[in-house]
């Protein structure tokens, strides 16, 4: 018999352990914990607002449940705890326990080479498992950065079939399988979900609700499909203007699969309550969830913003307690899930109006958490003891620094005495409190600890931006150049990639770089250091000009984490002026 857990009769088993799930909420409303809980969410507003729907677990008992507002403003239809809403990446979650569902039958194994499974998508040289797809190591080219530098932005669902095309134009992999991380992968929860189709022979929404969603009575979850029923029951998201009116919006154009799963708070607690419930001498699926991603190597991936754990949430500290979170948004709504693994506390908030509704699940979690918590709601920055650094020494960090497939740049300058981080030009951003010769910790409100480490090389210097305990993110020194629009004339021209069979068109306008491309339109560039230069779109965040034996430049790579070294070679001009065929 398997050690693991057994899906579906210890999903049931805990769901009919588990009914009364709300039994203790009514009690809570008289309690002190109670009146706090109302307080912080009174702030949400009246009833002419979108919809927010809160949910708070304890021991994998609800102990509070609400919903505010209107799924339906037009109409002044009242949301409630079944009220759907699109919850972005915490579907994440629910693609990964499918696959560990498989593992568990012994239907695959997580070591796999996906082209046991996927025989159509390349193959590389090197094997890509299931394990590298869950934990953002696998090196694939990311499918949305793809579509945008193909020119393609169509708003329709992706399914595998029309992802796949960029997967085979791929010719080489952003890093070896296993040897590095990756925090924007996405093309992984497409082959994930056709790996899961695959395997069991089912549609992956089916299989979804079949073995995850209907053993729990979670009637209002769903992954939306082309062919799936029009959702009722469903808050309409919107957006508010300059003017804080809200207008309607819509979070379609993204991934059917990856994140297209509408669900209730009602549902997610369910699910929350049993993944909390334990299962006597089985390993649990929340087990199996919590596990931490690794290298291949077995370095544990401590990413600064990225998944943590195979249920692809994102593992850190909140005042001196461990937590898993996530949070996600599209078009108008958000979701935001927090869980503290040795308190066995949950709070997820869902909203179809808000750009971001963290802060009041971490708000009533934090009233029932108030006596476990090690460390105060902020840093006591006096509090520190300080080294003294030499003038001359703060002076030789100062500088402008850069994380190149990330396409952040950031700024240290030193102003009285004090040296400053920042990532935006202009303003003096975070002082910053020596604890080293090298190492200085920012002042930033709250309780979550930044430090910048500066690390001499043989040419200039790195600088580790670093949260927590988390790896760090690498800025390396640069010194910023200009052009003026005379020598930006060497860059411009009309760039082909074979792989996408798409072109942009790179030229000088008003003294900047700009590339455009009909589908996807234009970027603005800004020259960072001699031959590369940062875009204002994701897609193009960081590119990297090519030159040939003349120092004539011959193409650029896209340079941004999702997609590493994709070259868009230069087409000559004739004497005509016309482009040649390459």
């Amino acid at each position: 018999m398997s050690e693991h857990f057994s899906p579906t009769k210890y999903l049931i088993a805990g769901c009919l352990a588990l009914s009364p799930l709300t039994a203790n909420a009514s009690n809570l409303a008289a309690t002190a914990d109670g009146q706090a809980i109302a307080k912080v969410l009174s702030e949400y507003g009246g009833p002419d607002k979108p919809a927010l729907a809160i949910t708070l677990l304890q021991d994998g008992k609800v102990i509070y449940e609400n919903a505010f507002g209107n799924a339906n403003l037009e109409y002044k239809v009242a949301a409630t705890v079944d009220t759907k809403f699109q919850v972005d990446s915490l579907a994440w979650e629910f693609i990964a326990a499918a696959i560990l569902m498989l593992e568990d039958r012994g239907q695959l194994a997580l070591n796999d080479d996906i082209r046991k499974y996927l025989p159509e998508v390349p193959d590389f040289g090197k094997k890509i498992s299931i394990n590298h797809l869950l934990s953002s190591t696998d090196g694939l080219y990311g499918y949305r950065v793809m579509k945008s530098l193909g020119g393609w932005e169509s708003t329709a669902p992706e399914r595998y079939e029309t992802i796949l095309p960029f997967i085979n134009g791929q010719k080489t992999l952003n890093f070896n399988p296993g040897e590095a991380f990756s925090p924007g992968g996405d093309t992984r929860f497409v082959l994930l979900m056709k790996i899961v189709e695959r395997v069991s022979g089912q549609a992956f929404d089916t299989y979804a609700k079949e073995n995850l969603f209907a053993p729990l009575n979670m009637s209002n979850t769903l992954f939306l499909t082309e062919t799936s029923e029009p959702v009722t029951n469903v808050a309409v998201p919107y957006l508010a203007d300059a003017k804080g009116t809200y207008k309607t919006t819509h979070a379609g154009g993204k991934a059917a699969g990856p994140i297209d799963l509408y669900t209730s708070i009602r549902d997610l607690s369910l699910w929350r309550a049993a993944m909390s419930a334990p299962v006597p001498g089985k390993k649990s699926l929340a087990d199996r969830l919590n596990v931490p991603v690794r290298l291949d190597a077995g370095n544990v991936v401590r990413d600064i913003s990225g998944i943590s754990t195979y249920g692809q949430l994102h593992a850190g500290l909140e005042r001196g307690i461990s937590k898993f979170y996530r949070t996600g948004n599209s078009g108008g709504y958000a979701s935001s899930i927090f869980h503290f693994p040795e308190q066995n506390v949950t709070a997820i908030a869902l909203s179809s109006g808000l750009a971001y509704n963290g802060s009041y699940a971490m708000r009533i979690a934090s009233v029932v958490l108030k006596t476990h918590f090690t460390e105060p709601e902020t840093i006591d920055y006096a509090g520190i003891a300080a080294v003294e650094v030499p003038p001359e020494l703060l002076r030789k960090y100062a500088g402008s620094y850069w994380n190149r497939q990330r396409a952040i740049s950031a700024r240290v300058h030193v102003k009285d005495g004090v040296l400053h981080y920042s990532r935006t030009e202009g303003t003096d951003g975070r002082a910053s409190i020596p604890l080293s010769g090298s190492v200085f910790q920012l002042k930033i409100d709250g309780d979550d600890k930044y430090t910048i480490k500066f690390v001499d090389k043989k040419e200039g210097r790195d600088m580790h931006f670093i949260m927590g305990n988390s790896d760090p993110l690498v800025f390396e020194s640069y010194t910023p150049v200009s052009y003026p629009e005379s020598a930006l004339a060497q860059f411009a021209g009309t760039f082909y990639s074979k792989e996408l069979n798409s072109s942009f068109v790179l030229e000088t306008r008003d003294g900047l770089l700009t590339a455009r491309n009909l589908r996807v339109g234009t970027v603005v560039f800004k020259p960072m250091t001699a031959d590369i230069f940062s875009g204002n779109k994701d897609f193009m965040g960081s590119i990297k000009f090519n030159r040939g034996k003349g120092n004539e430049v011959t193409g650029f790579q896209i340079a941004v984490d999702e997609v590493r070294g994709l070259e868009f070679t230069k087409i000559p001009t004739g004497d005509d002026g016309k482009l040649r065929h390459l």
